[in-house]
């Protein structure tokens, strides 16, 4: 097992996926908050290590040493990817269309942007019309019909659309 580390650089989404693999080790290794918090803050590297030293002295300073997990991913978040990249990124899934992409390229950056904005899709049959509704109208309009309730299915029927059409333009 090679945890990953962390450094503070680069696209802020860097750090949701850090935490997220972070958290499966943790939750393997059946680790108490106080161990999460350690163990994080020992895989952190350079700018991320400076924050949470100097984040760690100032609560040691208020008497305030001890840093339950949930404050941890908080504090960290605020920091590496604050509330505004956030937002900007769930208004990102609110408008999101097909536009140029294939239906493979399309379901790739819908799950990417879905974890900011989940609130849009609670459950399946609403994830499934989001997608669908975004899909290019030719594409659309071939699907729709079929009521597809699962996200999966739908972008599987799509992508043979999709392929479908490229077929028929080529001949």
């Amino acid at each position: 097992m090679h945890p990953p580390t962390f450094d503070g650089r680069g696209d802020p989404t860097l750090a949701e996926d850090w935490i997220q693999d972070i958290e499966e080790i943790l939750r393997v290794l059946n680790c108490t908050d106080k161990q999460k918090v350690l163990y994080s803050a020992f895989k952190l590297t350079g700018e991320a290590k400076r924050w949470w030293i100097l984040e760690r002295t100032i609560k040691e300073a208020d008497g305030r040493g001890v840093v339950s997990w949930l404050h941890f991913k908080q504090i960290f978040f605020d920091h590496f990817f604050p509330r505004s990249i956030r937002d900007a990124r769930a208004k990102d899934f609110a408008v999101l269309v097909q536009g140029t992409m294939t239906v493979h390229q399309y379901a790739a950056r819908f799950i990417e942007l879905s974890r900011f904005a989940l609130y849009l899709i609670p459950d399946e049959e609403k994830k499934t019309r989001k997608f669908e509704e975004g899909l290019n109208n030719h594409i659309y309009e071939r699907v729709v019909a079929l009521q597809i309730q699962n996200f999966s299915e739908l972008v599987d029927k799509a992508t043979i659309v999709e392929r479908g059409l490229k077929r028929s333009v080529e001949l």
